[in-house]
């Protein structure tokens, strides 16, 4: 496994900047990934795209073993994160939802750590987004344009 995807860069993919209908080829490459086992993603994005029950959240559920449910290593990383990079007094800055979840997937792979995909803004030290937290915790990050090149995929 060479990626863990979070749900915001498969919005970007598929709603936003990138949709199956203009780019079918995009369907294709990431179903390779997938099936090669190089990209994965947390069950906490899939309970996220569910929330929508639309066509991305359709193709997301068919795919077999591209997520994957968080074991007690996930969990010790996602708990860590949590605790450093939240804060109480203000819920809505900080590293939410199934980000800790995708971080502590990549976390626990082998050395280097896995790359995260994420379509977030950078963030900061007051207001810590999944680029920033990669970059503090030493995790790759990068969004789906950079997978696109990284891969050398062409449209």
């Amino acid at each position: 496994m060479k990626y863990v995807i979070d749900t915001s860069a498969l919005i970007d993919w598929w709603v936003r900047f990138y949709p199956p209908e203009s780019f079918p080829t995009l369907v294709t490459h990431m179903e390779a990934l997938i099936a090669g086992g190089d990209l994965r993603s947390s069950r906490a994005v899939l309970d996220e795209l569910e929330r929508q029950d639309d066509e991305l959240a359709k193709w997301a559920k068919a795919r077999q073993g591209f997520f994957i449910e968080d074991g007690e290593d996930v969990q010790d990383h996602v708990a860590y994160l949590v605790n450093k990079y939240t804060n109480e007094e203000k819920p809505e800055k900080g590293i939410n939802g199934a980000d800790p979840f995708v971080i502590g997937l990549a976390l626990t792979a082998e050395v280097p750590p896995l790359t995260v995909i994420s379509g977030e803004n950078p963030g900061s030290k007051e207001n810590p987004k999944m680029p920033w937290v990669c970059k503090e915790e030493g995790v790759p990050h990068t969004n789906f344009l950079g997978l696109i090149k990284a891969e050398g995929w062409k449209l």
